[in-house]
């Protein structure tokens, strides 16, 4: 597909894919997934074909795939509250915030005994909240081995954490 036909369609395109996902995630967040679907859809520019219909329909659906993982990755919780840590700001009271302070350096000497490797997929994942298959890119391996080795990398984690406490 050519960028002179994409640009013509472009307010179309977004406006299907707000549609799609405005009652998923709310109009705020549905104009930010729309914005994502252009930018994925530009960045596949040559491998789109000129059909308007079909753009439209991959639009939609590329907008929904992107709401349902934000949807999946705020009911997801980061690795840390999983283990019990509430990062408590500065408001939280003085037990509160020692207890989170005794956490994360126990979280830290966890990770820090880990292979180097284990501890940036798990850093990707939780923190920068990066897909299986954009680590798998990143690491140049597959998605089903990045998979495996967090499963594995999660598991030794809670047992160094729990020969800490």
């Amino acid at each position: 597909m050519d960028r002179q036909t994409y640009i013509s369609w472009a307010t179309e395109l977004r406006r299907r894919a707000v549609g799609a996902v405005a009652t998923m995630v709310g109009s705020d967040e549905a104009e930010d997934v729309a914005q994502e679907t252009m930018l994925r859809m530009w960045e596949r520019l040559d491998e789109l074909d000129g059909d308007k219909e079909r753009l439209m329909a991959y639009a939609a659906t590329t907008a929904r795939n992107l709401a349902q993982n934000r949807r999946r990755q705020k009911r997801r919780p980061p690795l840390l509250q999983l283990l019990g840590w509430h990062d408590y700001e500065a408001d939280g009271t003085p037990l509160q915030q020692m207890e989170s302070a005794e956490t994360g350096d126990i979280f830290e000497q966890a990770m820090s005994r880990l292979p180097y490797g284990w501890q940036a997929m798990l850093r990707m994942r939780n923190t920068e909240e990066r897909s299986f298959t954009e680590i798998a890119d990143i690491l140049g391996t597959t998605e089903s081995s990045v998979r495996g080795t967090l499963s594995k990398a999660r598991k030794r984690l809670l047992e160094l954490i729990k020969q800490q406490l």
